[in-house]
């Protein structure tokens, strides 16, 4: 289970000068911070019961990060097998 309220980030993932930082340290931040909340509120709900189940938590964090962020940057991160 996922500590419900401790993240632990190097600060190097979490901090971005406005002046020097790019847009790409500035998405890399937004998804490394969006990533680690959905585990948080995934990892409390859901309980694995091996390593096979591990990977679909996983998967699932990483799905709804690509959404957040695909939504937050007006792109979509996941599209169709018909769109592409």
């Amino acid at each position: 289970m996922e500590n419900k309220s401790l993240n632990i980030f190097n600060t190097s993932c979490v901090l971005a000068d406005p002046v020097t930082t790019s847009d790409a340290t500035y998405q890399r931040v937004e998804g490394i911070i969006g990533h680690e909340y959905f585990h948080n509120w995934t990892g409390n709900r859901v309980t694995c019961r091996d390593w096979f189940q591990l990977t679909l938590k996983e998967g699932l964090t990483v799905f709804r990060d690509q959404q957040f962020s695909g939504q937050i940057n007006d792109c979509r991160a996941v599209k169709r097998i018909e769109n592409v």
